[in-house]
């Protein structure tokens, strides 16, 4: 779904990229001309534009780079990057680096002529918050995927400087923080706030996004490979401005946030920034994901309840992380307490067309259900694609990140609410009849490790198949190691070897992703990462 306006906008700026600024050698460079709000709208469309293509969060990101990890796979078999078999040559990772800078060049078209306009000064700091906020979220993506880049902080590139180093990663995470913070004091809050303007949909950056993308960065720069512990103080701040601010909180339903993203509905008290997708291929208007469809959902043929090759399952692990409930009678699986579990691990697929719902009782195979098909309200529903949303922050994530880092700063004694308030949710305590009304879902009485521990197993029930966990395995600074003994897990508990193809290609190097050879062959100052 999206806002129909930014999509006109961005499929007129659509055929226009840096992809000339990146690959070839310029010799002249002519500044677009804005002087009008609109005109900056139509400019900022391009850079918010960046997030929904496929190269980034409409394929690249969630699946080629983020399916294989302890606790999600794809079922393919395929010896492909999604098992971490990539080189410098890797389309996927060249595409992936290509996007995030063409979203740099295109917030530094914006950010190199607002401040010398002559537009009212909340409009030009509405503008400016917004572009430096993506240019650093952009910089963020790449620094802690990549390790030292480039650093292009001009739209318009020195004919006497073709050969740019890497910045060493701790100067780019500086400038991310930098660029954020001052991004955090221009714009608008979530509606109910007190700007003049507010906004109400999380397609859109406001200030609740800004500290909460704050939060993930100093939590990124406190674990691996900055090892910046005091960084963890910095974190905790931000998340706690989102919560302090009063203008958020849990859906009370784990299921409807997902829902609410199928039926093109926004609820910016929990899902704080998101992804916009609309359409179905056809007509003008659209720009959908691979995700979702071709790649990930219930497996059905059924165009009415919307295709998916059903290629994303969780992992046996996944699906033990989850409560029993002891006393369920159910066979051969119990019950959990967790509502998330069977939501998010589908229990059924769709045999036939039209699909019947059939049980699908191997904990090792069980799709990925967090996204179903099944509630979309775009009609027809595309054989391949879904007009779905992608959370890029969720309250929940504020939640965890907050009993995370105070844990690390203090032990778990004032970190439990944060981390409780998520649990309750996840085992329907807060829904108006809760299944299980006597259910304990809080925890307590745990050491420091103890909760750390707790901490990422709460990270996986929550946010699987949302792309973080890689992430989270690398920044705790384990990655290999853990994938590793995933495997000897998986193996002695029913898990085979297609289960954990990931696990087995993992090595020291892809802690980072490879340099794009073709970008190396340009910028003859780049230099490869280690392993590749």
């Amino acid at each position: 779904m999206m806002r129909f306006t930014y999509i006109l906008i961005a499929l007129l700026i659509g055929t226009s990229s840096c992809n000339d600024f990146l690959d070839t050698k310029p010799t002249d460079f002519v500044t677009p001309s804005y002087e009008t709000v609109n005109d900056f709208e139509l400019a900022l469309a391009g850079v918010y534009d960046i997030l929904g293509n496929r190269t980034f969060y409409g394929d690249v990101w969630p699946y080629w780079l983020n399916v294989s990890t302890d606790i999600e796979y794809t079922n393919t078999g395929s010896a492909n990057a999604t098992v971490y078999i990539y080189g410098p040559a890797e389309a996927n990772v060249t595409d992936f680096w290509k996007a995030l800078y063409t979203g740099v060049y295109r917030a530094n078209l914006i950010l190199d002529v607002v401040d010398g306009t002559d537009l009212d000064e909340d409009s030009k700091n509405r503008i400016k918050g917004q572009a430096l906020f993506l240019r650093a979220y952009y910089y963020f993506m790449l620094v802690s995927n990549y390790g030292d880049i480039p650093l292009y902080l001009s739209a318009k590139p020195s004919i006497n400087e073709m050969d740019v180093p890497r910045t060493p990663m701790k100067e780019v995470y500086n400038l991310v923080v930098t660029d954020m913070l001052e991004a955090e004091q221009l714009v608008d809050e979530v509606e109910g706030g007190t700007t003049e303007k507010t906004v109400n949909f999380g397609g859109r950056i406001s200030r609740s996004a800004v500290q909460g993308v704050l939060a993930r960065v100093y939590l990124k720069m406190a674990g691996y490979p900055l090892m910046d512990q005091s960084k963890y103080a910095d974190a905790l701040r931000w998340a706690l401005a989102v919560k302090n601010s009063g203008l958020h909180s849990l859906n009370p339903d784990y299921t409807d946030v997902f829902i609410k993203y199928a039926k093109d509905e926004y609820d910016i008290r929990e899902s704080i920034w998101e992804v916009e997708f609309y359409g179905n291929t056809q007509g003008a208007m659209q720009e959908y994901t691979y995700y979702i469809g071709a790649r990930g959902g219930i497996r059905t043929q059924d165009a009415e309840l919307g295709r998916s090759g059903g290629l994303i399952n969780g992992s046996g692990k996944l699906f033990d992380l989850y409560e029993l409930d002891p006393n369920s009678t159910a066979v051969p699986l119990k019950d959990s307490y967790d509502l998330r579990r069977d939501w998010n691990l589908a229990p059924y697929t769709y045999v036939g067309t039209p699909g019947v719902k059939t049980p699908n009782n191997d904990r090792w195979r069980r799709n990925m259900g967090k996204w179903r098909r099944e509630y979309e309200v775009v009609s027809p529903k595309d054989i391949s694609t879904s007009p779905q949303n992608f959370p890029i922050l969720r309250y929940a994530d504020i939640l965890l990140m907050a009993a995370e880092a105070e844990n690390e700063l203090n032990g778990p004694v004032n970190a439990y609410p944060y981390i409780n308030e998520v649990r309750r949710r996840a085992y329907g305590l807060l829904l108006p009849q809760p299944p299980n009304p006597n259910v304990n879902a809080d925890l307590s009485g745990l050491s420091k490790d103890e909760f750390r521990q707790a901490i990422r197993d709460e990270r996986a029930r929550e946010f699987c198949f949302e792309a973080s966990r890689r992430t989270d395995l690398i920044r705790w600074g384990n990655f290999v190691g853990d994938m590793k003994a995933y495997i000897t897990w998986a193996l002695a508990n029913g898990g085979v070897e297609g289960h954990v193809l990931g696990s087995r290609n993992v090595s020291d190097r892809n802690v980072l992703l490879p340099i794009p050879t073709y970008d190396m062959s340009l910028n003859k100052a780049l230099t490869q990462n280690p392993g590749y």
